[in-house]
């Protein structure tokens, strides 16, 4: 056993573990106030600082966590394995599925209903919360595909058959 080795994974899964936290509870955590969004298009939300601070450090934590093991921290693992790569890649792309949902209503529903009488600097606020929020989303789905990517056992065109019994697994 390579303890170094042993610490770059524990390492890789925690900071992996904050986003995949970060991203769940943001999805949790903002899930009622999409669904007011999607129903009451231009009727602005009420205000909660506390809402805003929890949204603001969940996506600090995951931002920290992506770009420290983006940067310093090779993916640890690899290997060969189709089934872990596909379920890895599907992983990816469904976690930005409420990313893109949510910045859809917002920005292509919510936003052209909105009246002149709303507070401008409070929709400022929350737009710069929602893009910080949404590329969060982003890094972390781009996080899971480099995972998926690492036990893809190298690169082959997908449209090709398994080759070998090992390929197909």
């Amino acid at each position: 056993m390579n303890p170094e080795r042993d610490h770059s994974k524990t390492v890789y899964l925690l900071l992996l573990a904050l986003q995949a936290s970060g991203a769940f509870f943001f999805v949790w955590k903002e899930l009622p106030e999409f669904r007011q969004l999607a129903i009451n298009p231009g009727e602005q939300l009420r205000y909660n600082p506390y809402s805003d601070f929890t949204t603001i450090v969940t996506v600090f934590v995951m931002q920290l966590a992506y770009w420290y093991r983006l940067l310093r921290l090779p993916i640890p693992f690899q290997g060969s394995s189709q089934i872990l790569n596909h379920i890895l890649l599907f992983a990816g792309r469904l976690s930005f599925i409420f990313g893109g949902a949510l910045f859809s209503v917002a920005f292509f529903r919510h936003l052209p209903e909105m009246d002149q009488d709303a507070n401008v600097l409070l929709m400022a606020r929350r737009g710069v919360l929602l893009f910080g929020a949404v590329f969060a989303l982003f890094c972390f789905a781009l996080e899971l595909e480099r995972l998926g990517h690492a036990f893809g056992g190298g690169q082959r065109n997908l449209s090709e058959p398994s080759r070998t019994p090992n390929d197909r697994l």
